[in-house]
């Protein structure tokens, strides 16, 4: 079995677009989306045998503490090929390409327990973390009631900012083009985008509660204020970044892997990834 490993063929995209819908589940409407709004900033690699592609894996390019950086998502084998390591091949050439071209930092979220233990074997460590923090409706009011900005509904967002006033350091920083596709994608799975001048947050509502997965913000108050503007739930779980002083009391979550493609660079702790896919 000869593999073959090939970067950025575009020609190959309606075979990775069935590849993802029989791997992962997805609407076409959002695996469209993937490649439409997103194929400028990631990079595509494949694994053939005998010119039939059979793996994929996609890197997202972004920055951690100002160090070239990337995503890694949606890896998927073709079900006849699987158990034969060709995805881990196929990770090693992805690596190894994307560190000559400057890549510093690897960031990758495992779908479950024992995907964890398989990217341990590529030098993933899992030092990625959330925290988990609960609030009701009237806690929230009490955070809006600090709030005094007006919040207005731009044509325009610079959500690259927002990250840096809101998450700091030791996180995925994505840019704008990525936070937008993220609204349309999980807007196909009935998720709702609440969006001001100040905040963004991606929010899924249901039986009277908001997970509220993804955010980022000025203020808490200023996200407060546009979260009691457009949902009705009584309950909000927020997923957040590990080290915010403002969700005091809460454990931290393990929620992703990260590596270094640099020995010379330190791993972060408590890494914060941010917006994730398959």
């Amino acid at each position: 079995m000869k593999l073959n490993f090939e970067k950025n063929k575009f020609e190959y995209i309606p075979i990775l677009k069935n590849l993802w819908l029989d791997s992962f589940g997805e609407k076409s409407e959002a695996v469209d989306l993937f490649f439409n709004q997103c194929i400028d900033f990631t990079t595509i690699y494949t694994a053939s045998i005998e010119e039939k592609t059979v793996a994929m894996l996609f890197l997202v390019h972004s920055t951690l503490n100002g160090k070239n950086a990337h995503y890694l998502c949606s890896a998927a084998t073709s079900s006849e090929y699987r158990n034969l390591g060709i995805m881990g091949k196929l990770i090693e050439f992805a690596l190894d390409d994307s560190r000559k071209n400057g890549d510093v930092y690897s960031l990758l979220f495992p779908a479950n327990d024992t995907l964890y233990s398989y990217y341990e074997r590529f030098g993933y460590k899992p030092l990625c973390t959330v925290k988990k923090a609960v609030f009701s409706r009237e806690e929230l009011r009490r955070f809006s009631l600090n709030n005094q900005n007006n919040l207005t509904d731009e044509t325009s967002y610079n959500y690259e900012e927002l990250q840096k006033v809101c998450l700091k350091d030791n996180f995925l920083l994505q840019n704008n083009n990525f936070i937008s596709f993220a609204s349309d994608y999980y807007s196909l799975y009935d998720c709702k985008t609440v969006k001001s001048n100040n905040c963004f947050a991606l929010v899924e509502e249901e039986n009277g509660i908001a997970e509220v997965f993804y955010s980022i913000y000025e203020s808490l108050g200023s996200l407060a204020q546009a979260l009691l503007k457009n949902t009705t739930a009584k309950l909000f779980e927020f997923t957040v970044k590990a080290d915010d002083k403002l969700y005091n009391n809460y454990k931290n979550e393990k929620y992703g892997m990260i590596k270094s493609l640099d020995n010379n660079e330190k791993i972060p702790e408590n890494t914060y990834i941010g917006i994730t896919l398959s």
